[in-house]
């Protein structure tokens, strides 16, 4: 029994389950984008440029060793290499998906793959408005279980939305539930009193 080539073997087969991992995120967090109808608007939201921070930089400093190894030509590392970089293409596709905010006409989704962060336009019961740096940011108040009084769930959604999509949100905004309500904008509010 050789301990180097056992730990060889468990770090390539976690390298294979990590690959495995990313690439059926990646799928499922594209199968989710490919799902949502009518959408209004969509913009990305990420921290670098409106790219996922990290994802971006892993898949970048994945590609720049994958192609020092090809140049190079060493060859034992070239599968772990290329493990590497899709592990890292298929997180940048799931965090760049994932970080992308849609409005629909059923409501908004801010995370496409996680549930309690999508709201339809009927749960909304309250919103406000506060300018932020490029561009606006929206507080929305809403019911987890609609209708139920007894088992009733206050939470909110923050999401901000660029300059350049403001107009058109507002536009669907006044659509979809400016008729019931309207915002109140340039007003101070402790954002933490809503949790």
């Amino acid at each position: 029994m050789n301990l180097t080539t056992d730990i060889h073997s468990i770090f390539v087969l976690t390298l294979a389950i990590f690959t495995l991992g990313s690439t059926f995120l990646a799928v499922y967090t594209v199968a989710n984008a490919v799902r949502l109808r009518n959408i209004r608007i969509s913009w990305k939201s990420g921290k670098l440029n409106g790219y996922p921070l990290f994802s971006t930089l892993f898949l970048g400093f994945s590609l720049i060793i994958t192609t020092i190894v090809v140049v190079l030509e060493i060859d034992q590392f070239f599968n772990i290499m290329a493990s590497y970089s899709w592990m890292g293409f298929c997180w940048f596709v799931s965090s760049y998906f994932t970080s992308k905010s849609y409005i629909t006409d059923h409501g908004i989704v801010k995370n496409i793959n996680d549930p309690s962060q999508t709201i339809a336009w009927h749960q909304i019961n309250d919103y406000v408005e506060k300018p932020a740096s490029k561009g606006s940011e929206f507080v929305f108040i809403y019911q987890a279980v609609p209708g139920n009084t007894r088992d009733r769930k206050i939470i909110r959604l923050e999401l901000v939305v660029p300059d350049s999509k403001t107009d058109k949100f507002n536009k669907v905004i006044d659509l979809k539930i400016g008729k019931t309500m309207t915002p109140v904008v340039d007003t101070s509010f402790d954002f933490k009193a809503f949790e």
